[in-house]
């Protein structure tokens, strides 16, 4: 009888495509939480942008010292693509007593974003 001997020191085509679709899986999702954590770093940096602009405006609103009510804006041309700030000085019940509202916001892969920062100031 004639037995036939394999030889064992390589890897079969079958080996090989499925060593190749695990790695390749395993690649594409890699990418995939790469390509994810660049979008929320720009995010995190445009929403820390609105941070910083609206307590820009508030202390600007609180060292000016006359609270007059009312509102104004202003664009965000530099720091925000599409963003707007929006400051509102309104009464309140108790004389003196102004309540503060800034709204930064802005428009970022489709979707409106905005933050509020809101406070309470008397009258000097």
């Amino acid at each position: 009888m004639f037995s036939q001997r394999r030889n064992r020191a390589g890897f079969s085509l079958v080996e090989m495509v499925a060593a190749m679709t695990i790695f390749s899986v395993g690649v594409l999702a890699t990418m995939e939480i790469f390509v994810l954590c660049v979008r929320s770093t720009g995010t995190l940096a445009n929403y820390s942008r609105a941070v910083f602009r609206a307590q820009a405006v508030m202390e600007e609103t609180l060292i000016e010292g006359q609270l007059i009510t009312g509102e104004d804006y202003g664009e965000l041309d530099e720091e925000l693509p599409d963003g707007a700030w929006t400051r509102q000085i309104l009464e309140t019940d108790s004389d003196g007593l102004y309540e503060i509202r800034v709204v930064v916001s802005w428009h970022e892969r489709g979707k409106d974003r905005a933050f509020e920062l809101t406070t309470l100031a008397a009258e000097r």
